[in-house]
Parts: structure tokens; sequence; C-alpha cells
């Protein structure tokens, strides 16, 4: 019984830092007469796998010099997490609707045109946020503009975590206790 204990705990676990893993995102902008279309895939970089239930949202930010550090100093992208947060006020944001699995689609009014930075904010998980995003020419050509980053690796902070592997494990627990129960009353008929 103790070994089956320690393996639930460490399979819940596993369920908990599941999504705590790279993960590729790749945003196809095409401009739409309502201005511009989003479509993104994510992938685990890990995994392999198709991210599903994210809670993503498109930012688009004018070219600043702050913006223009950030972006040189991460070898021609932003990657990283902590704040959701990047220089400057964005132009315009909108969430990502999840269409398929791993597939999202998203809205934006087009810009004028010129350079500007295209953000992906992940904040799916309750006190974490990843960003990733990259400079991006508007209008996109007829066949769009693909921009492809990484959002980084996240980790939950401690009681968050506890939150989420506690309500990951009150069900099992809750199932093994009337299995437990059940058992007790077949053998107690006899």
């Amino acid at each position: 019984m103790r070994g089956t204990a320690v393996g639930l705990g460490l399979f819940l676990a596993g369920l908990a830092l599941g999504h705590a893993e790279p993960v590729q995102v790749v945003v196809v902008a095409k401009g739409e007469a309502q201005g511009l279309r989003l479509e993104m895939q994510m992938i685990g970089e890990v995994s392999t796998l198709p991210i599903r239930g994210a809670v993503v949202e498109a930012r688009l930010y004018p070219k600043t010099p702050e913006l223009d550090a950030l972006v040189a100093e991460g070898g021609g992208a932003i990657s990283r997490t902590g704040s959701a947060e990047l220089p400057g006020k964005p132009l315009a944001v909108a969430p990502f609707e999840e269409l398929r699995e791993g597939g999202y689609v998203a809205r934006l009014p087009e810009p004028a045109p010129g350079e500007y930075v295209l953000a992906v904010v992940d904040t799916t998980f309750k006190g974490e946020a990843a960003v990733a995003a990259k400079p991006v020419r508007l209008p996109p050509p007829p066949t769009g503009v693909t921009v492809a980053v990484v959002l980084p690796e996240t980790s939950t902070p401690n009681r968050y975590f506890l939150y989420a592997l506690l309500g990951l494990a009150l069900p099992a627990v809750v199932g093994v206790g009337f299995a437990l129960a059940a058992r007790g009353d077949r053998g107690g008929g006899d």
C-alpha cells in the first residue's frame, strides 16, 4: 500500500509539472478586412505535444529603443518569464482562442505600415507568466508573415504548486477511500 501511495504521489507531481517545458510558438499574421488575423500553433519542445487550454494573448508594440535593446540582448527575439509586461504600452491586445488542439486564433486591428514588435504572453497558470516577442514588419504580404518564438519554461510558485498538487490528488484520495471502504464492507459480511 505504501508503494502505491508513493507511486501516486510521483505521478501527480509529474502532472502538476507537465507544463514546465519550453514551448515552440509559430504565429502566422495575415491581413484581412477586419485587421490582422493571427493563427498560432503551440508545441511542447520536449514532449512534442500540442499545448491545449492555454491562456495566451497577442500584444502589438511600437518598435522602441528599449524593445530593440531587449531583442538584441536575446539574439533577435525576447523570451523571458516573470512579468508579463514589456517596456512601453501595447498598441493592441487580443486574447487567443483555441480552435483545435494546440491551434489558436486572435484578431488585432491592423496598424499603419511600419515596424512593430509582436509579443505572445502566456498566463495560463496563476502566479507565472512567459513572454516571447519578435520584430515584425506590417502590413504582411498576401501570404502572411510567420513569427517563430519560444515561450520559456516557467516554474509555478510553491503555494500554487501545492494547490495544483492538492487539486490533482483529492479525486485520487477519494477514489482510494471509496475502494477501501467497499473492500472493508465486503470482508466484514462473512
